[in-house]
């Protein structure tokens, strides 16, 4: 007998740790609005949801933007100082546009040999239920 409701399961490989911790936090974002699912709305949520990594790279006023090129490690400048919000500044506002040009500058760069999974990172579903049908169609359409 068919469920009466949808379900829809995936299979996610090579993903980094964070990622595993940004979605369940999506997921509670979801269960806290009394949801059973998880929508593209619950991850932007968790993405923009306080987070400690986010403030050492957002860009600060009269302070250079810290980017994958930094001299400095992560959380570090190029002397090795702690980058905390006292010595970034304050924030600067961006636009969307902004926001979507900056956060794409903290994508890396190809995975070196030996670090990391062996195969590209793949998803995978599986989708039961009255719209299972529907659903795939627009998933192979995406």
């Amino acid at each position: 007998m068919a469920s009466e409701h949808d379900e829809c399961t995936v299979t996610v490989s090579g993903v980094a740790p964070s990622m595993v911790s940004l979605l369940r936090f999506a997921a509670s974002i979801a269960r806290d609005n009394g949801r059973n699912w998880v929508g593209a709305e619950d991850l932007w949520a968790a993405l923009v949801a306080d987070n400690p990594t986010a403030p050492i790279w957002w860009p600060r006023e009269g302070k250079p933007r810290i980017t994958r090129g930094w001299k400095g490690s992560i959380g570090r400048d190029a002397d090795g100082n702690m980058l905390t919000s006292e010595l970034q500044g304050d924030t600067v506002a961006l636009s969307y546009p902004e926001f979507r040009d900056y956060v794409t500058t903290w994508v890396p760069g190809p995975t070196p040999e030996g670090v990391g999974p062996a195969e590209p990172a793949t998803v995978t579903y599986e989708i039961s239920g009255p719209h299972a049908e529907e659903f795939t169609a627009m998933l192979e359409r995406s």
